[in-house]
C-alpha cells in the first residue's frame, strides 16, 4: 500500500510564507489545500506546482522555509515520483528525430 501524503507541511509553509511577507503565495497554497478536487492525485499535483512556483518566486526564503519546501516536495513525490527534479532546467532537451 502506498504511503499517504501529509498535508501538514503545506499548511505550515503557507503560514510561514504569510508571516514573512509572501502573503499572496501563502493564501494561494491555502486555497489549493481548501479547494475541491476530483481526485487526490489532482490535489497533490496542484500542490506540487504551487510549491515549485514558491521556490522560484519567493526570494529570499529562510532556511526553515527552504526545509519546508523540500518536505512538501517529498510529500508530492509519494504520489508523483520525480516531481520537480528537472524543473530547474533552463532549456528543453532536444532529441534527434523528435520535434
Amino acid at each position: 500500500m502506498p504511503e499517504s501524503v501529509s498535508s501538514e507541511p503545506f499548511y505550515v509553509l503557507a503560514a510561514s510564507l504569510k508571516e514573512s511577507g509572501f502573503a499572496a503565495q501563502g493564501r494561494h497554497l491555502e486555497n489549493i489545500l481548501n479547494g475541491t478536487w476530483t481526485t487526490s492525485s489532482e490535489l497533490i499535483s496542484e500542490l506540487g506546482v504551487a510549491v515549485l512556483s514558491i521556490r522560484k518566486e519567493c526570494k529570499p526564503l529562510s532556511a526553515n522555509q527552504k526545509a519546508l519546501v523540500k518536505q512538501c516536495l517529498r510529500e508530492v513525490r509519494k504520489a508523483w515520483p520525480g516531481f520537480g527534479w528537472f524543473s530547474w532546467f533552463p532549456f528543453r532537451l532536444k532529441f534527434p528525430g523528435l520535434s
